[in-house]
């Protein structure tokens, strides 16, 4: 009973760590063409509110994936995915019952599925007294088993999409995920995973350990996101960006975000610029949804780091 209490406990700690990243995510503001605290950005069906709903909602399901993790252990990724994506499948009627059929974490909710069941299964620890749950190497097993794991839910969903196409004729509705895996060969968040998550490893989370002495500064955790937003991006090919406004306009914001990355503003300019292009943003219906679900898990495992503490995000 002691070890059932021990993983129940150890489950509700990273959900909640997880929850608090997706609420994190989204009171980080001023974001472009994103929900935050002072807009919509390009939406008109969703506010902060609707996501501080989905993610209290997802809560619950987000333990689910640890225990589940706890349960089947690392050795077996295929197995593993299919658990997890059960869960997954319950967790997104949360979801849309919190937010009246309003799509707010569905992409966020697939990739925490895949890393929650993974640290489960790794049996990651809650952070506590100053010492990290994690270190780099072991971030980068996480990342390695979420690979595996991503890349036999990706060929499964590649070869279904097919046969599904195939089967009717070309009359399927598609998702705009499908719609653009099938038009452009773009995998989307299924592709991210599958490569274990590489503008994570190779940008977003260096770039978070760099400012590792500057973190508790006051207001410096928003400050260090909103840098580290803007380049993400800069590099992700973001389908969200491509499905509201075409392969040219996810080429232009990716100049914009890079050119700004490089300038290398002062704190005050980098609010006044990303608040500018919010407004551009809004005018041309664009959201660079990946890049805010990938900073949400950028946050979860700066957490796990010991790079930012609950305290650092409540901004």
């Amino acid at each position: 009973m002691a070890s059932d209490n021990n993983v129940n406990a150890r489950a509700c700690g990273l959900a909640r760590l997880a929850e608090a990243s997706l609420v994190a995510e989204a009171r980080l503001t001023p974001k472009p063409g994103l929900v935050d605290c002072a807009t919509t950005g390009a939406h008109t069906d969703m506010d902060l509110s609707t996501f501080m709903a989905s993610a209290r909602a997802l809560g619950p399901l987000f333990a689910e994936y640890v225990a589940a993790g706890a349960e089947l252990g690392p050795s077996d990724p295929a197995a593993l995915a299919d658990a997890v994506r059960r869960i997954g499948v319950r967790a997104e009627a949360a979801m849309f019952a919190a937010t009246d059929g309003v799509n707010t974490h569905k992409g966020a909710n697939f990739t925490f599925a895949l890393v929650l069941g993974t640290v489960g299964a790794l049996g990651v620890d809650m952070p506590a007294d100053g010492i990290s749950a994690l270190d780099e190497n072991g971030a980068q097993e996480v990342l390695d088993l979420v690979s595996r794991m991503g890349a036999g839910l990706l060929d499964h969903d590649v070869r279904a999409l097919h046969e599904r196409v195939s089967a009717s004729e070309g009359s399927v509705e598609l998702s705009h995920g499908e719609a653009l895996l099938l038009a452009r060969g773009m995998q989307g968040v299924r592709g991210e995973a599958a490569q274990g998550y590489p503008q994570l490893a190779q940008t977003l989370l260096p770039y978070l350990r760099s400012q590792r002495s500057d973190r508790h500064a006051p207001g410096s955790a928003r400050i260090v996101l909103l840098r580290a937003l803007v380049k993400l991006m800069a590099e992700l090919e973001d389908t969200n960006v491509v499905h509201r406004g075409g392969p040219d306009a996810l080429v232009s914001h990716r100049a914009f975000c890079r050119a700004l990355d490089e300038r290398d503003v002062s704190d005050d300019e980098l609010i006044r610029t990303l608040a500018a292009y919010d407004r551009e943003l809004i005018r041309t219906n664009v959201s660079p949804g990946g890049a805010a679900d990938l900073l949400s898990l950028g946050i979860f495992f700066a957490l796990l780091e010991g790079l930012f503490t609950l305290d650092d995000i409540s901004y």
